[in-house]
């Protein structure tokens, strides 16, 4: 993979992280395209409001998102969730929701994960 490095280490870290996971048998094309979209520039980096990951997923889902989560929209379910970052709104909505906010960790050991772009 195209190796990229930013003056963010946890960036770092995840790309590493990404990279290594990639190589696994288990959801290693989901992994590779994590990588693909969270090693381009902060511009072109996804941005995903509230609202579509409630339409998107439903209870108890696995959702990474390769960029940051905003707070427009509310979440009528929890699900478990994983992004490059976090708005601080939708950290407290999603809280409000009863969901988890997960290391990306604590998401590589999952199964059923969904990337919402």
């Amino acid at each position: 993979m195209k190796r990229r490095r930013f003056e963010r280490t946890d960036i770092n870290e995840w790309l590493d992280k990404l990279e290594r996971a990639s190589r696994s048998e288990s959801y290693g094309a989901l992994w590779k395209s994590v990588h693909r979209r969270v090693s381009v520039s902060r511009r072109r980096r996804v941005s995903v409001n509230l609202y579509k990951i409630n339409r998107y997923s439903k209870e108890g889902d696995n959702i990474i998102v390769p960029g940051k989560v905003l707070s427009e929209g509310r979440m009528d379910h929890s699900v478990n969730i994983t992004a490059l970052s976090f708005s601080k709104g939708a950290t407290d909505r999603l809280i409000g929701s009863k969901s988890k906010v997960l290391e990306l960790d604590e998401m590589l050991k999952r199964t059923k994960i969904t990337m919402i772009r």
